[in-house]
Parts: structure tokens; sequence; C-alpha cells
């Protein structure tokens, strides 16, 4: 599968997709709703949101077709890429973070789900008392947005039980967006 043309295709437009969306969500979070930028700004979000769902479905389709989509990663594996995003969170290397956030998603990964190692990894590093300031938890809690649909129930519990514990501790204004969305939006129901 990592041979693949069109996986390596479909990833970078995923990545894209995704780098769009972050930008056109800083964009509207950081524009007041009086200013009358405000409705093109929302519009803006609104496709990228969409273009990034496009592209996950995308690949999803392409591995459901190609690739009989139905492998879970080792342990191992997962390890890896946290320690990779960790590494990048202590450098404050945002692109890193970003990329390596997009590593632990299952659809570029073949995976058929989120593992759970990855959920309870991500929860163990958002706890960290440096994370509450940082930009960086925007960036780990915008996973529970993006990949919401591949989350089991157990997952998005665990999530939501994060969140009602800790929540109100994060105080960047970007993780502050995203656990709003995360407590009142439909990701985690």
């Amino acid at each position: 599968m990592a041979d693949c043309p069109e996986c390596a295709r479909l990833r970078e437009e995923s990545a894209m997709a995704y780098s769009e969306y972050l930008s056109c969500k800083d964009e509207l979070a950081m524009t007041d709703k009086a200013d009358k930028a405000f409705a093109a700004k929302r519009r803006a979000f609104d496709r990228a949101k969409g273009r990034l769902h496009e592209c996950h479905s995308g690949e999803s389709h392409h591995r459901d077709a190609a690739h009989k989509w139905n492998s879970l990663p080792s342990d191992e594996q997962v390890e890896q890429k946290i320690a990779i995003l960790r590494e990048r969170i202590e450098l404050a290397d945002a692109d890193g973070i970003q990329k390596a956030i997009f590593a632990l998603s299952p659809v570029p990964n073949g995976w058929k789900a989120v593992p759970d190692l990855v959920v309870e990894q991500l929860l163990t590093l958002l706890r960290d008392v440096n994370m509450y300031a940082s930009e960086a938890a925007s960036y780990v809690l915008n996973y529970f947005e993006f990949e919401s649909p591949h989350l089991s129930k157990r997952q998005k519990s665990l999530c939501l039980g994060f969140l009602e514990a800790h929540g109100d501790q994060f105080t960047h204004f970007h993780s502050q967006q995203v656990v709003t969305e995360l407590r009142f939006g439909d990701y985690l129901k």
C-alpha cells in the first residue's frame, strides 16, 4: 500500500485540505462577528471544511476499494507516531505538530478505525500542565474533530469526560474554541 501512487496523491490532497482548513479556521476565529469580512470568512471556512471531508472520503473509498482497508496498527507503530508528536510539541514546531497529528489519522494509514491507544495517548498528552496555555493543544484537540467519524462510542466518551474535567483549563484562544466545538457540537455524540 505504501507504494500506491493513488494513495500518495490522495494523502497529499488531504494534507493540503487540512492545512487550508486550519488556516480558514484561524482566520475566522480572529474575526469579530460584527466585521464585514466575517460572512466571507465563514463561507471560506465552510468550503475548506467540506473539501477536507471530501478528501477524507476519497481516501477512505480508495482504501476500501483498492486495499481492503481493514488493518490496525501495532502498539509500537502508534507509540512511534506519538513520540514524533511529542518531539514536535517540545520544539514548538507548528507544521511538524500538524503533520504528526495527520500521521495518526486512520485514513492515510489504511487503519479500519482509530486505535484506542491513539486516543489514550493524545488525552495523556493534553493532561500535561504545559499544554493548557500552548497552541499545540489546539492541534491535538482538532484531531478529535477531524476523526470523529472514526471514533468509537467509548473513545468519544473518553474525550467528553476529559473535556468535562480539564476543558476549562485551556487558555489559548484556539484551544478554547475547539473545546467549545467539541463540547457542544455533534463531533462526540
